[in-house]
């Protein structure tokens, strides 16, 4: 038996599955209504559709300029995050959860589009800065009423209290679902190859 199958053995997964008539998703009680995960589950899937729908979104803001909805990320991306000097790959990959060489090879089709510009980092000349141009700031200034009427969209039924706790919940997310893809390659290396679908 694998470690994974063991540590699964021990989640009292018997006792779940004669309760709700299914294995369980999650063990933790919080997560939990009356022993069954189901709204748990309505949760996750609620969550997948609002991703595709921002993604959606997102790619018809890309497209408005030309641009993929990945492209369209990066440059808000860099609008937001340079200061004075600019913005570093590696910085800004880190913001989006890409990775480094990716990032470059997008940004490299933004310079060439001529909405991004770049320099050599003063204090590391091996590595580049990068700034939106007058370009696309007069671009995305040209979307910005469309994408206020949209985001207001999203969003219309939180009021104030209730979006800072939707922002500080999303950062929580995010961080644990960072945590959990690396839980999840870890189970994945240990479960014995016969044994994957």
């Amino acid at each position: 038996m694998s470690e994974v199958a063991a540590i699964a053995g021990q989640s009292g997964e018997g006792e779940a599955l004669r309760q709700t008539g299914h294995a369980l998703t999650v063990s933790r009680p919080e997560l939990l209504a009356g022993g069954d995960d189901a709204m748990f589950r309505q949760l996750v899937h609620d969550l997948l559709a609002f991703s595709a729908r921002l993604e959606s979104i997102r790619a018809q803001f890309g497209a408005y300029l030309g641009l993929t909805g990945i492209q369209y990320t990066i440059l808000i991306s860099v609008r937001h995050l340079q200061d004075d000097d600019g913005v570093g790959v590696k910085a800004l990959a880190g913001h989006l959860g890409l990775s480094g060489a990716f990032v470059t090879i997008e940004t490299g089709k933004l310079i060439r589009a001529g909405l991004l510009r770049k320099r050599a980092n003063p204090q590391d000349r091996r590595r580049v800065l990068l700034k939106v141009t007058d370009k696309a700031v007069a671009q995305l200034e040209q979307l910005a009423p469309m994408q206020r009427e949209i985001n207001d969209a999203i969003f219309e039924s939180f009021d104030a209290p209730q979006f800072r706790v939707l922002s500080t919940q999303s950062s929580a997310l995010r961080a644990g679902s960072d945590r959990a893809l690396a839980l999840a390659d870890i189970c994945w290396d240990l479960l014995d190859p016969g044994s994957r679908p």
